[in-house]
C-alpha cells in the first residue's frame, strides 16, 4: 500500500511539475498506463512478428508482465524494452519517445525501417540505444545531443549516411561504447571526439569517412578498441596518439590511405610509438600502400600480440629476425608486399603460430624449421620464386588445414610425408616443376573437403580418387596423368562438385559410373586419349553445368535429353566420331548404326578379296590359253619349216653317209649331202662325233638337218642355223665332265671370232681351227 502512494505521488509531481514551469504549454501527463498505450500501439503498428514474441501484450496483462519489457521500481515505469533479435518489421515509431524513464532501448537485428526519429530527444534517462542491423536510412539526427545520460550507442549495419554531428560528442561526454560501422557516413571524425574521455571502443569501419584520425582520441586513455578500417582515412599512421594508449587491445587500421612516416618510407617511429601499447592483441595495418622496411622494433611489440596482418602494403626488404620475439603471435599475414630473401628461420621460433601467409612475395629459398610449429593450421606460400624440393618437415604438422605452395618454382617428388597430415581440407601444389608419382598416401585424406589442386606439373603415373569422399573439388589438369585407374570407384566421391582432368594422356573408356556423381557442376576430361560411347548416365546430373569433352577420341552418338540438351559444340569437338543433334555436330545417319558400319566394312573388304582372286584367277586362265595358242603355232612353223625326219631316211638320203656324198670334215663333226626319197628336198647333214675322246668314231649327236633355200645347186646361201650348230656344238663341247676333255679358252675365243667374221658377211671365214670345216660355202657336185 505504501509503495502504490509513493508512485502515485510521484506520478503525480512528474504531471504537475511542468505545468508550473511552462504555464502557456499544456503539458502531457506521463504515467504507466502511458507507458502501455505507448507499447501497445508499437505493437499495432509493426507489420510481421513472425515469431509471436509481443503475444502478451495486450490490454488485459500488466505492462511490467509484457515480454521483453522491464519496470523500475522505484517509479514503476518502463525503464528497459529489449526486443533484439526478433525479426520484427515495421517503421520505427516515434510512439516510444512517450517511454520517457526509458534506461535502455534495444532494438537491434530486426528489420524496422525509416529514419531514427527526432522525438528520440525527449528520452533524457536513455543510456543504452541499440538500433544496430536494422533498415534504418537518413541522417544521424542532432537531437541525439540532447540525450547527456548516453554511454552506450549502436547504429551499425544500417543505411545511414551524412556526417556524425559535432555536438553528439562535445554533449554526451558519458560516451563508452560508440558503434557507427557499415553504414554510408562521410565527412571526417570530429575532433570533438576527444571531449569523451571514458571511451572505450569506436567503431567506425565500412563507412566513406575522410582526413585524419584526431589526435585528440588520445585523452580517451582508457580506449581498447579502435576500429576504423575500410575508409577513406589518410596522413601519416597517429604514432603520436596511439604511444597514448596504453590500454589498446584491438588496433585496426586496415584499408585506408594512411602512409608511414617520412613520406611513406619509414615504419620504425610507428612501431616504436607502438610499444607502449603494452596490452595490444591485435594489429591490422593491411590495405594502406605502408613504404619501407620492416624494422626491427617490432620486436618491441606487446608481449601478448597474436595478430599481426600486414598484407597489400609495400613494405620490401627481409623479414627482420626480432619476429622471432612475439612468442604469442597466432596470425602472420605479410601478404602481396615486396619481400624478399629467405623465408627466416626465426618464424620457426612462434610455437603457437596458427596461420602463416606469405604469399605474392618474391621469396627464393624456405629456411623455417616447420617442425616447431605443432599448431599451424594454414600455411600459404603461393605466388613466390620458392625452389627446391617441398620440405619434408611439413608433414609433422598434424593439424594442418590448408597448404597453398603453388606458381612457384618448387621441383622433385611430393613427398611421401604428406600423407600424414590427416586433417588436410584443402591442397594446392599447381604451376610447380613438381616430377614422379602422386604418393599413394595423398589420396588418402577422408578428412579433406575443399579442394585438392595438382595441376601444371609434369606428375606422372595414376591416382585413385575414390578415398577422396568428402572433396568439392579436384584438379589434376595439364599433367602427364595416363591410363583408366583414376576413374575407378569414382562414384564414392558424393561431394565432388569439380573434377578436371584436362590435358593428360588418359586412355580408355569413361565408366557409367560418373552418372552417380549427383553434386557435380564441372567435369572436363578435355584434351586426353579416351574413347569409346559419351556415358549416358551422365544425363542423371541435374547439377552439370559444364561438361567438356573436347578433343579425345570419342565416338558414337552424342546423348540426348537432359543436361546434354543444354551443351554447345564446343563440348565435343576435336572428337571426329561423334554425331549428333547439336548444332555444329555432324548428324547421325538414319538407320545406322555403329555396329552396322563395321559390319558394312567387313562385307566390303570380303567382296573386294573375293573380286581379286576371282580377277588372278581369270587372268591366269587367258594367260594360259593365250600361251598354249602361241606354243600351238610354233609347233606349227617348226613342223611347217623343219619337218620330223627318221634316221632312215637320213640314211637313205646319204647312201649311209657315204663318203663320196661328204661335202666337209672338221675335228667336230662331218658334213654329208643328199636327197630326200619322199619330197625331192636336197638336204645337208651334219654327224658330230666327240673330240679327245678315247673312241675317234664316237658318234654324239645324230644329225642336225640345214634346209637348203630355194632350187640353186650351184651355191648354199649363208642362213643362220649355221652359227647357231656352231654355238651348239662349241656349248655341248664345252660342258663335258672331265676338264682335260674340255676345248681351251683360247679354242673357244678363236672359233667365237672366226664366227663374228662370219656373221659379218665374211663369207671366205672357215672354221677349220676348231671345226674343221673348210668353208662357210657348201656345194653339191
Amino acid at each position: 500500500m505504501f509503495y502504490k502512494i509513493i508512485t502515485l505521488t510521484f506520478s503525480l509531481l512528474h504531471c504537475f511539475v511542468p505545468l508550473f514551469g511552462r504555464r502557456h504549454h499544456p503539458q502531457v501527463c506521463y504515467s504507466i498506463q502511458t507507458d502501455k498505450a505507448a507499447l501497445l500501439a508499437f505493437k499495432n503498428g509493426l507489420s510481421s512478428d513472425p515469431y509471436s514474441s509481443l503475444a502478451n501484450w495486450n490490454e488485459r496483462n500488466d505492462v511490467c508482465n509484457f515480454t521483453r519489457v522491464k519496470c523500475g521500481k522505484l517509479h514503476h515505469r518502463v525503464v528497459d524494452l529489449n526486443l533484439n533479435d526478433n525479426a520484427l518489421s515495421g517503421l520505427l515509431s516515434p510512439v516510444l519517445a512517450n517511454l520517457t524513464q526509458l534506461r535502455n532501448l534495444s532494438l537491434s537485428h530486426n528489420h524496422f525501417f525509416g529514419t531514427i526519429p527526432q522525438e528520440f530527444s525527449s528520452l533524457r534517462h536513455l543510456q543504452e540505444l541499440e538500433l544496430g542491423s536494422n533498415n534504418l536510412h537518413g541522417l544521424i539526427p542532432h537531437s541525439l545531443s540532447s540525450l547527456s545520460q548516453l554511454t552506450f550507442i549502436t547504429l551499425d549495419h544500417n543505411n545511414l549516411r551524412g556526417e556524425i554531428p559535432s555536438s553528439f560528442f562535445s554533449n554526451c561526454t558519458k560516451l563508452k561504447v560508440v558503434d557507427f560501422s557499415s553504414n554510408q557516413l562521410t565527412g571526417t571524425i570530429p575532433g570533438e571526439i576527444g571531449s569523451c574521455p571514458d571511451l572505450l571502443a569506436v567503431n567506425l569501419y565500412n563507412n566513406q569517412l575522410h582526413g585524419k584520425i584526431p589526435g585528440s582520441l588520445g585523452n580517451a586513455t582508457c580506449l581498447y578498441n579502435l576500429d576504423v578500417e575500410c575508409n577513406y582515412l589518410s596522413g601519416e599512421l597517429p604514432s603520436e596518439m596511439l604511444a597514448k594508449l596504453h590500454k589498446m587491445l584491438y588496433l585496426h587500421l586496415s584499408n585506408n590511405y594512411m602512409i608511414s612516416h617520412s613520406n611513406n618510407s619509414d615504419l620504425d617511429p610507428f612501431f616504436t610509438a607502438l610499444a607502449n601499447c603494452t596490452e595490444l592483441a591485435e594489429l591490422q595495418l593491411a590495405s594502406n600502400g605502408l613504404g619501407g622496411t620492416l624494422p626491427h622494433s617490432i620486436g618491441g611489440l606487446s608481449k601478448y600480440l597474436e595478430e599481426l596482418q600486414l598484407q597489400e602494403n609495400h613494405i620490401f626488404g627481409s623479414i627482420p629476425p626480432q619476429i622471432g620475439y612475439l612468442q604469442s603471435l597466432t596470425i602472420l599475414n605479410l601478404t602481396s608486399n615486396l619481400f624478399t630473401g629467405t623465408v627466416s628461420k626465426e618464424i620457426g621460433k612462434l610455437k603457437h603460430l596458427e596461420q602463416l601467409s606469405l604469399s605474392f612475395n618474391f621469396f627464393t629459398t624456405i629456411l623455417t624449421p616447420f617442425e616447431n610449429l605443432s599448431s599451424l593450421g594454414l600455411v600459404d606460400l603461393s605466388h613466390n620464386n620458392l625452389s627446391g624440393r617441398i620440405p619434408e618437415e611439413l608433414g609433422n604438422l598434424a593439424g594442418l588445414c590448408f597448404l597453398f605452395l603453388n606458381n612457384n618454382l618448387l621441383s622433385g617428388e611430393i613427398p611421401l610425408s604428406l600423407g600424414s597430415c590427416t586433417a588436410l581440407q584443402a591442397l594446392d601444389l599447381s604451376y610447380n616443376q613438381l616430377t614422379g608419382e602422386v604418393p599413394p598416401e595423398l589420396s588418402g585424406f577422408h578428412e579433406m573437403r575443399r579442394f585438392m589442386n595438382l595441376s601444371h606439373n609434369q606428375l606422372r603415373g595414376t591416382m585413385e580418387l575414390s578415398k577422396l569422399s568428402a572433396v568439392e573439388e579436384i584438379d589434376l589438369s595439364s599433367n602427364y596423368f595416363s591410363g583408366n585407374n583414376i576413374f575407378n570407384m569414382i562414384s564414392s566421391c558424393f561431394e565432388l562438385k569439380v573434377l578436371n582432368l584436362s590435358n593428360n594422356s588418359l586412355q580408355g573408356h569413361l565408366p557409367e559410373s560418373l552418372g552417380d556423381l549427383k553434386s557435380i557442376v564441372a567435369f572436363d576430361v578435355s584434351r586426353n586419349k579416351l574413347s569409346g560411347k559419351i556415358p549416358a548416365s551422365l544425363n542423371k546430373i541435374t547439377t552439370l553445368t559444364l561438361l567438356n569433352l573436347a578433343f579425345n577420341n570419342f565416338d558414337g552418338t552424342i546423348p540426348t535429353g537432359g543436361r546434354f540438351d543444354s551443351m554447345t559444340y564446343m563440348s565435343f569437338i576435336g572428337n571426329q566420331r561423334l554425331c549428333g543433334r547439336i548444332p555444329g555436330i555432324p548428324v547421325c545417319r538414319r538407320g545406322r548404326h555403329y555396329f552396322h558400319s563395321h559390319i558394312f566394312v567387313i562385307i566390303f573388304c570380303v567382296v573386294i578379296f573375293i573380286s581379286g582372286i576371282c580377277t588372278i584367277v581369270c587372268c591366269l586362265m587367258r594367260y594360259r590359253r593365250s600361251r598354249a595358242t602361241i606354243v600351238r603355232k610354233q609347233e606349227l612353223d617348226l613342223t611347217q619349216n623343219y619337218p620330223r625326219i627318221t634316221y632312215k631316211e637320213l640314211l637313205d638320203a646319204t647312201d649311209g653317209f657315204n663318203e663320196q656324198r661328204l661335202v666337209g670334215s672338221g675335228s667336230y663333226g662331218r658334213v654329208y649331202r643328199g636327197i630326200l626319197s619322199d619330197h625331192g628336198t636336197q638336204i645337208a647333214v651334219k654327224s658330230y662325233v666327240k673330240r679327245h675322246f678315247q673312241s675317234e668314231g664316237e658318234r654324239v649327236v645324230d644329225t642336225v638337218l640345214l634346209r637348203a633355200l630355194g632350187e640353186e645347186r650351184d651355191e648354199v646361201k649363208r642362213i643362220w642355223e649355221v652359227a647357231i650348230i656352231e654355238l651348239m656344238e662349241l656349248g655341248l663341247l664345252c660342258t663335258r665332265e672331265s676338264p682335260s676333255t674340255r676345248p681351251t679358252m683360247l679354242d673357244c675365243a678363236d672359233d667365237l671370232d672366226r664366227l663374228k667374221t662370219y656373221l659379218n658377211g665374211d663369207t671366205t671365214a672357215t672354221f677349220a681351227s676348231s671345226h674343221g670345216i673348210s668353208s662357210s660355202t657348201y656345194s653339191f657336185d
